[in-house]
């Protein structure tokens, strides 16, 4: 955990740290690198502030340590085709083994008065994973392709247009594995248009349908979650194989998902949230993370709640591995979940935060929560009983960086 933290201490928030500190104790050593990567940049990129986030996802140019935005101009260009969705091939998928982390969810371009940013909170999270993975040790840009170096995947659904081609195209110029993609030939790579107030705070437009709405659960995405060891088929052509070997690498695939994904339900034929729920209660217990995104008016209470715990009684068994919310979606849930209104501000901080994440934790079914505040840091709640192999009595652990 040092050695990967260590090329990173130029552009990290401080209340990072406490995610490395507090995982080495619970998180099993065989997955401690690709969980602990996910939590701190699922942080890293919450911490951050409104305009920032919405540009995370600009062309990144890694240099001393540091991201560099530039400003990209794209044209749009339709391409037409037959089918609804199409996956992307870029090989033969018999000899790729499943990624370490596989992103679900939005892949769109973000308008700013400053340009046009590749941006989406899974692409995010691939995009910033694929650079620590690929920086976690000196020998690593000639060993890229070892078995030994940790991968990250999207899966997202892009407009067979110019945009799209582009999303795909600097995903992978990133070191994104872009095998999940899928390709919608009717509905375009989605664009968000963001409106900035008086104080800077932006409110978004989206293009609806897009094509990140239509993401649907092809061969290759039900053979990871399902670990089959036969191949999945699609109009006759196997899509993937696999072998035991494969399926030992499937016990270890962590799923990453947002809420936003699913904002259309099945109107206008949109299959996202479908497709997340599915994943979500298909994906063994423990290796489901789940940021919540909440913009009004593109969700709703049931849905959020479900992809969160499960839809049905057997599966809300299965806990999730983290759930990440920011100060503002915290006091949502409360109230979504029926619990004492705390809205103070100290209720921010120490014990009193500690129960409140504790009793959103147990009502929504996950071993650990983590709350982001903005300037004051992070906190993180962990059931220890789920994280650990040790039969001790029920406990738990909270720690927060102010």
């Amino acid at each position: 955990l040092t050695h990967l933290l260590s090329p990173l201490t130029t552009f990290t928030h401080p209340s990072t740290y406490l995610f490395y500190h507090a995982l080495h104790a619970f998180v099993p050593h065989c997955a401690t690198m690709v969980f602990s990567s996910v939590l701190f940049f699922l942080l890293t990129t919450t911490i951050s502030t409104k305009i920032q986030s919405a540009n995370a996802f600009a062309p990144y140019s890694f240099k001393n340590n540091a991201f560099h935005h530039h400003t990209t101009t794209v044209t749009l260009q339709s391409t037409s085709s037959t089918s609804s969705t199409s996956s992307s091939t870029g090989g033969s998928s018999s000899t790729i083994p499943p990624p370490n982390v596989l992103c679900i969810g939005e892949t769109l371009w973000d308008s700013l008065p400053s340009g046009i940013y590749l941006g989406g909170a899974p692409s995010n999270v691939a995009v910033h994973l694929a650079y620590l993975f690929n920086n976690a040790s000196p020998s690593s840009s000639s060993s890229s392709s070892s078995d030994n170096t940790a991968s990250v995947a999207v899966a997202t659904c892009l407009g067979k247009d110019q945009l799209g081609k582009e999303a795909q195209r600097r995903l992978a110029l990133n070191g994104v594995r872009t095998d999940y993609v899928q390709f919608h030939s009717e509905w375009e790579t989605g664009m968000a248009t963001a409106l900035l107030d008086s104080n800077g705070d932006a409110t978004y437009e989206f293009n609806t349908p897009a094509a990140w709405d239509g993401l649907c659960l092809d061969s290759n995405l039900n053979c990871l979650i399902q670990h089959d060891e036969e191949p999945q088929t699609d109009g006759g052509k196997e899509k993937e194989t696999e072998n035991d070997n494969d399926n030992q690498h499937h016990d270890n695939v962590l799923f990453v998902m947002g809420t936003i994904a699913g904002r259309l339900d099945n109107e206008h034929g949109a299959t996202s949230l479908s497709t997340l729920m599915t994943v979500r209660n298909t994906a063994p217990e423990g290796t489901v993370v789940v940021d919540i995104n909440l913009r009004s008016p593109w969700y709703k209470d049931t849905t959020v709640l479900e992809l969160i715990r499960g839809s049905n009684e057997e599966e809300r068994k299965k806990k999730l591995a983290l759930l990440k919310v920011n100060e503002e979606e915290l006091v949502t849930l409360e109230q979504w979940c029926g619990n004492m209104d705390t809205t103070a501000d100290n209720d921010l901080f120490g014990d009193a935060l500690k129960i409140r994440m504790e009793q959103v934790a147990k009502s929504l079914n996950t071993q650990r929560i983590c709350v982001t505040r903005g300037d004051k840091g992070a906190a993180l709640w962990c059931d220890e009983n789920e994280t650990t192999t040790t039969t001790a009595s029920s406990s738990s652990s909270f720690d927060e960086n102010p």
